[in-house]
């Protein structure tokens, strides 16, 4: 197997290398030919390349060639000419992140090689690396923050490294900012959009967006409003008992409402209501012995997420001093269902000896394969793996902010949040009682009339018929004091630093029961308690040698909060004795309540630059990261799993980003990032050894585009893009064996059952559109070369017998489209 270990002869390296080399050398090239382009075209100015504000300090637009930090925008134009909008394609536009998605709004952000592994769905303790934000609110859920279409917006800004200064634990490794497009009282202007698309493989994707802006009192009070709505079709093919094709297509309906109002220039009101529904009829998983889009079902699977925010925020100008107050409330219903029926197999096999046909109506069902067999498989009952969560999130944060008028620029502020968490988890398999082997083997029982079976008698289970229910609830809250400011020493030289003092408080409570959450049929309980606070600091200097050029130094301590973890039964039999035994050879006599904060050190230096008389910028940086306290999810052999602090990772790189205006009509935009994360020392919970590359993240990502507007006539135009991105391969895991403890140290023990590999990724897609006045007629396709084929694998480790192969992660397939928008 060829992987990017060795940097030197791996073709996946040298892609990269050669366009981050391509993307230097081009910048240089266009620098040094510079004045003789503007001499050539002096009877006509050359357009230069467009200054982008961003709000990312919280105290002010400016220039993000004038933030001292690793910020990158995303055009929001370019996103829906393209025809892209989904959260995941924000890695092809910035570099040092890495997103993977298995269905519409579960998804799970990686930034500058900070991972440990994969997500669960069952975890609610696992918490967030990368902060996303809807303007002023923090919106993500560890592997399910809502997929708000990229629509009417003014630009999406990601922050790279630790905010926790101004943005909070979430904020570890990084920030996703959506800023929205505000009301305007000063015009009427509206835009409708529609677009129709036919996917290889799979069904064709519609989808309809509108936008109207209305002044209520002119120059004063406006409302913006905007509507969603599409349907993505399927291209996975089911050929279990659930047959079908194209099962996993995803209908959304969004809106939003936004309420301005400025009654003087001192004054700002804004209020606002985001809603959205998606419901995916299937996830995008296959399974590798099949065909390419294939996967194999006995029953449905999907996700459902109803969002709703609402915000309000208020800015009021003391006379050099900004006062801003910001509140918002989030009210979250998200569902997942499952089909794995494979993990319950054996329930229903023959274990006498006998020969098929056993039987179609009472145990045993089928006489257990010796390799897969579609016929066996499409007898197990239905496994339906229900989770339902219900998040209530309400935060308050009030700050002052000063203008950047003096010697000294600073924010104050103060932070609340309360998050209310309810999980329910649920596995009804229709028929379980009475057709698995738990009355064969183990009745009569006392506790139903009839002696037999029932798991709702029995195990205390939610329903009869359950193999497994659970309840999860969490009260969080957290409060957080911070201080940020700059002194400007010279007009070159800026000295910046800040503080946040965080206090945080958990309450947990969890319930397990079925046969798969009780030990000697009494449920699994427990309550836990975790506090923490701290305070984190973070210190950067820059400075201006011109204009147009900046260096900058940053060091930032980043955290991220602790919490309770699920109970792992201890027992001398069965499913208890093997986590006891299991437990012990790591150290173990039982798995820890709560796990702490973990925490990291991030040192960054980088550089600004606009050359070429404005024709070119070029922005590097170079960050070191030392994480340690590690929150590490130790995964038993019982199927059980906990989180602990252990071990250290140290993560290194180097970003390269660069826009180039060829020329009027002609614009270059490329990025390219090499990262190496790696565990610093070995970490036994995770069965990484020293020096052993992170999960789910690749060390090298690169993009190029190219772009072509030009004018013809006076109200017509045309617009011409081509793409490409290329990401790394990345594994699952931190390496491809199974680990144990000998006499106090790691070592291997055979192969992982878990260890797989990603592919590269090399995506390439185009578009080009025409506008006719108000009129924009396009033609678009994403991952026109199938450069893209899964961006995740889930091994098949429990009885692989009924499984044909491990389940993958497809990404859309080769998409074409066509989409059409008029504004007025």
């Amino acid at each position: 197997m060829k992987t990017c270990e060795s940097l030197s002869t791996m073709p996946c390296a040298r892609v990269a290398a050669r366009l981050m080399a391509t993307t230097a050398i081009l910048s240089c090239a266009v620098v040094v030919a510079a004045p003789a382009l503007a001499e050539d075209q002096a009877a006509t100015p050359s357009a230069k390349v467009e200054d982008i504000v961003v709000t990312a300090s919280r105290s002010g637009a400016e220039s993000v060639q004038k933030v001292p930090i690793a910020i990158s925008v995303v055009n929001v134009d370019t996103i829906t000419k393209s025809g892209q909008g989904n959260l995941s394609d924000l890695q092809r536009f910035v570099p040092s992140l890495s997103i993977t998605e298995s269905a519409p709004g579960f998804n799970k952000f990686n930034m500058r090689g900070l991972s440990t592994g994969g997500y669960r769905t069952s975890d609610t303790s696992d918490r967030s690396l990368v902060a996303v934000y809807l303007d002023d609110t923090p919106i993500s859920v560890q592997g399910q923050t809502p997929d708000l279409k990229v629509y009417d917006l003014e630009r999406v800004e990601v922050l790279r490294g630790p905010q926790g200064t101004l943005y909070g634990a979430g904020s570890m490794a990084g920030t996703v900012r959506f800023v929205t497009a505000k009301p305007r009282a000063d015009e009427v202007s509206g835009s409708i959009e529609g677009s129709a698309a036919t996917t290889e493989h799979g069904a064709a994707s519609t989808s309809v967006r509108g936008m109207v802006n209305l002044p209520l009192v002119k120059d004063q009070l406006a409302v913006r409003a905007n509507v969603y709505v599409g349907r993505d079709g399927g291209f996975i093919d089911n050929v279990g008992a659930y047959a079908g094709k194209n099962r996993n297509s995803n209908t959304t309906e969004q809106a939003r409402v936004a309420l301005r109002w400025t009654p003087s220039t001192a004054f700002t009101f804004d209020a606002a209501f985001t809603y959205e529904h998606s419901k995916a009829n299937g996830l995008n998983t296959g399974m590798s012995g099949l065909a390419d889009y294939t996967t194999f079902t006995n029953g449905p699977e999907g996700t459902s997420d109803k969002f709703r925010l609402y915000q309000a925020s208020a800015d009021y100008d003391l006379g050099g001093v900004h006062l801003i107050v910001s509140g918002a409330h989030t009210d979250r219903d998200v569902g997942y269902l499952a089909s794995t029926e494979p993990t319950i197999g054996y329930f229903f096999q023959d274990y006498s000896g006998g020969t098929l046909p056993v039987s179609s109506s009472t145990y045993p069902l089928y006489k257990a394969p010796t390799s897969f067999d579609p016929a066996v498989s499409k007898l197990i009952p239905y496994e339906q793996y229900m989770i339902n969560q219900k998040i209530k999130d309400t935060m308050v944060e009030a700050r002052l902010a000063s203008d950047n008028t003096g010697a000294l620029k600073w924010t104050a502020g103060v932070f609340y949040e309360k998050q209310v968490r309810h999980l329910v988890q649920d596995i009804p398999v229709a028929g379980f009682d009475t057709l698995s082997y738990m009355n064969y083997f183990y009745g009569p029982f006392p506790q139903t009339a009839n002696g037999l079976y029932d798991s709702k008698a029995v195990d205390k289970a939610f329903n009869s018929n359950d193999i497994f229910s659970g309840l999860q609830d969490t009260d969080e809250h957290q409060f957080a004091a911070y201080a940020d400011a700059t002194w400007h020493v010279t007009d070159k030289l800026d000295l910046s630093g800040g503080l946040r003092y965080f206090n945080f408080k958990e309450k947990y409570y969890l319930f397990e029961s079925g046969v798969y959450g009780v030990i000697d049929h009494v449920p699994l309980e427990q309550n836990a308690t975790l506090k923490s606070n701290g305070v984190n600091p973070r210190a950067n200097v820059s400075y201006k040698a011109s204009q147009d050029f900046m260096v900058y130094a940053e060091v930032a301590k980043g955290f991220r909060y602790g919490g309770a973890n699920q109970p792992v039964p201890i027992g001398d039999t069965g499913i208890a004795g093997t986590c006891k035994n299991n437990l012990a050879s790591y150290g173990y006599s039982s798995a820890p309540n709560t796990f702490g904060p973990d925490k990291l050190w991030n040192y960054t230096v980088g550089e600004k630059a606009r050359l070429a008389d404005g024709k070119v910028t070029f922005n590097a940086s170079a960050f070191w990261i030392d994480w340690s306290d590690v929150q590490t999810r130790l995964l038993l052999d019982c199927s059980y799993f906990f989180t602990d602090n252990k071990g250290k990772i140290r993560s290194k790189g180097l970003e390269l980003e660069t826009t180039v205006k060829l020329s009027p009509e002609v614009t270059f935009s490329g990025f390219a990032s090499y990262t190496d994360s790696r565990a610093n020392g070995n970490i036994p919970t995770v069965g990484a050894f020293d020096g052993n590359r992170t999960p789910y993240f690749p060390q090298w990502t690169a993009s190029a585009s190219l772009f072509y507007d030009r004018m013809i006539g006076t109200d017509q135009s045309i617009h011409l893009r081509a793409s490409y991105q290329f990401q790394g391969d990345q594994f699952t895991t931190f390496n491809p064996y199974k680990t144990k403890i000998t006499n106090g140290e790691l070592v291997t023990d055979g192969l992982s059952a878990t260890f797989a590999r990603i592919p590269e990724q090399h995506n390439v897609s185009a578009s080009i559109s025409y506008d006719i006045g108000r009129l924009e007629l396009g033609l678009f396709g994403n991952n026109l070369v199938n450069g893209v084929k899964y961006v995740d694998v889930a091994r098949a480790t429990y009885y692989k017998v009924y499984q044909p192969g491990d389940r993958i992660s497809w990404a859309r397939p080769r998409t074409i489209g066509v989409r059409a928008r008029y504004t007025f």
